[in-house]
């Protein structure tokens, strides 16, 4: 079996040409991880990532909890355990700007809101949602101005909530979509949704709010992305090639700029990554779930 496996490892790999493996921009070196808490107790298929410049938090998935470290100078520390009854099967985390944590919940389906302290603030409920009025929410990000983005996947639409969470608008999928696995939001206000099936990315600018391809099909350079986010500072996109064990970087034209990391075990590779998070440092925070840990890198450009 364990042949069978590094077998098959290696088969993902050579899916993905080995030609244009370097962002010129975007250079990722292994700098460390976190695989237990405080406590010496192991995380375990951790799905979620949300970071600041001096905070990490994962979300704990199979343990059904979040971690929160402290970060400084490339340094995990700590690692204490938040647990509260709304959250189950944590698969997705972020932050705002005051530093409230948000969390998404997979087996609720709700996004459950912390304070800074990790205490029970309640559940996001979107208020005025327009037909239909039922809604389940895949993915959400959160932008500058604390606005949440819910990915609804029954809706076929994403809603766009101000921060008290009322709906101030929605946007319809585009035709003939495959299965869109997740959102972003640039800083210039534009939204973007990752069809995970057709490895493409779609946008709804700002001035032109209906979803349109960003890029062609990127299938020739990643295996199944699932993530998609942006950096602080760059207008670049990152997607996260969860099959491929990869962070693939898209320009601001659509295009394919490099892959970066690799999959497999040992530390720098990953396994199935879920949610990649990128401080205003640049420092890259990627979920390693079948790996059971988070790793840090830094942006070396």
């Amino acid at each position: 079996m364990r042949y069978f496996i590094k077998f098959s490892l290696l088969t993902l790999i050579l899916v993905v040409p080995l030609s244009s493996l370097a962002a010129d921009s975007f250079k990722l070196r292994y700098a460390t991880s976190a695989a237990t808490d405080s406590k010496g107790v192991a995380l375990k298929m951790p799905e979620g990532a949300a970071c600041s410049d001096t905070e990490l938090i994962v979300a704990d998935t199979e343990n059904g909890r979040l971690v929160r470290y402290s970060y400084q100078d490339k340094t995990l520390k700590g690692g204490d355990e938040i647990r509260i009854a709304q959250i189950v099967f944590p698969i997705r985390a972020q932050m705002n700007s005051k530093g409230d944590i948000f969390v998404l919940d997979g087996r609720s389906h709700k996004i459950v809101h912390l304070n800074g302290e990790g205490a029970f603030v309640g559940n996001v409920d979107p208020q005025g949602v327009i037909s239909p009025a039922n809604f389940s929410i895949k993915s959400f990000k959160i932008d500058s101005s604390d606005n949440l983005f819910l990915l609804d996947i029954y809706g076929e639409r994403v809603l766009k909530l101000d921060p008290t969470g009322k709906v101030v608008n929605q946007l319809a999928f585009p035709k003939n979509y495959g299965f869109v696995t997740d959102l972003a939001v640039t800083l210039g206000g534009d939204i973007l949704i990752l069809d995970s099936v057709k490895s493409t990315v779609y946008v709804a600018r700002k001035d032109n709010p209906a979803f349109l391809p960003y890029t062609k099909d990127l299938s020739g350079y990643m295996n199944f992305a699932s993530y998609i986010t942006t950096g602080s500072g760059s207008a670049d996109i990152y997607l996260l090639d969860e099959d491929g064990g990869a962070v693939v970087v898209v320009g601001p034209d659509g295009s394919f700029k490099g892959r970066q990391l690799s999959l497999g075990w040992k530390p720098g590779l990953l396994y199935y990554p879920t949610q990649m998070c990128m401080n205003k440092k640049g420092d890259v925070f990627i979920a390693d779930r079948n790996n059971s840990r988070v790793q840090i890198f830094e942006n070396v450009k």
